[in-house]
Order: structure tokens, then sequence, then C-alpha cells
């Protein structure tokens, strides 16, 4: 019985199954990395220039990321390529196991935002040129940091999307979906 029982739950969870933190829009390699945050689908005549396209990204994380891909980025046209892993966030470092931490100056805090337009530039990110075009989704919140969290989280998912399948001006496409000019 006991064999039955781990191979059902083998099954159930989906075991030997690639499980990325963000899924390819195409067919990905196998052994391409599992915490891929952040795909580049082929086209005809992609080169290794399109790692410039990206410009957190060296030649070498993209061998790196997807080991099958031959030297010359010889791409199959459609399919997924890593470009991202992890949402681009470094490894932490180990901590050192003696620390010596000394200060002359005192912490100066930092204010919390009170107005709608404060708490859009707190929670914007690289987005916060477009904070007077959204203010209005959040003017009449009772939550102002929660609300601009959502919008920009929002407009930074359809950014990635429309980048991912090749878009061009995708900040703006995405802006323009959550925060439509009226």
């Amino acid at each position: 019985m006991r064999p039955i029982c781990i191979a059902t739950l083998a099954a159930f969870l989906g075991f030997g199954a690639a499980q990325y933190t963000v899924d390819p829009p195409t067919t990905a390699a196998p052994d391409t990395i599992l915490d891929c945050t952040y795909w580049h689908v082929a086209l005809a005549n992609d080169t290794c220039e399109v790692v410039n396209e990206y410009p957190w990204l060296t030649l070498e994380e993209f061998y790196t990321y997807n080991p099958s891909l031959p030297e010359g980025c010889q791409f199959v046209v459609g399919n997924s390529y890593c470009v991202e892993q992890n949402w681009d966030i470094p490894p932490q470092s180990p901590s050192p196991t003696t620390t010596l931490v000394t200060s002359t100056m005192s912490a100066t805090p930092t204010a919390t935002p009170s107005t709608p337009a404060e708490w859009c530039a707190s929670e914007a990110g690289g987005y916060v040129r477009y904070c007077p075009r959204c203010l209005y989704r959040c003017e009449d919140s009772a939550v102002f940091g929660q609300c601009f969290y959502s919008v920009f989280l929002t407009i930074n998912y359809y950014d990635s999307q429309c980048w991912q399948h090749g878009g061009i001006d995708c900040a703006n496409q995405a802006v323009d979906r959550v925060c439509p000019q009226t």
C-alpha cells in the first residue's frame, strides 16, 4: 500500500515536471533554470545581440540560464529563453561571523507619505513618472499605500507580459490599460 500512496502523491504533485517561478509563454528547454522570472521568445533572425535588449543581462548569464543553448545563440524559433533569474534580485551573501558597527550619525526618520501624490511616488518605483496620470485611481481610497501598490503592481504585470511577447513601448501600453486618460 505504501508504494501506491507515494506514486499517487507524486502524480498529484506533478513529480518530475518543471515548476518555473514564472511559466514560459512558449516551450522552454527542460534544463532551463526553474527560478526564471522573465522570458524572451525567439524570433526568426535573433542572434546573441538579443541580450542587448535586456540591460540587466550578460551573455554569460544568458548561457547559464539556458544551458542547452548552443554557442553562438542558435535559437529555436518560437521557443522561450530565460533572461532574468529571481526577479533580478541578487542572492544574499553569507553573513560574517563577527560584525563591528560604529556610527557617529543618528538616523534621520523618513516621513510617512500623507497625500495621494506622496503615496503614489512612494509606491510607483520605476513608474513614478506616471503618478500624475494614475492619481485618480486612488484619490478616494481609505488606504493610499495599498491602492497605489496594487495599481503599479498591475502596471508592472502588463508591462512584463508585453515585453515577453516582443512588444514595443510596453510601459505606456500598460499604463493605458490601468490608468486610461479620461
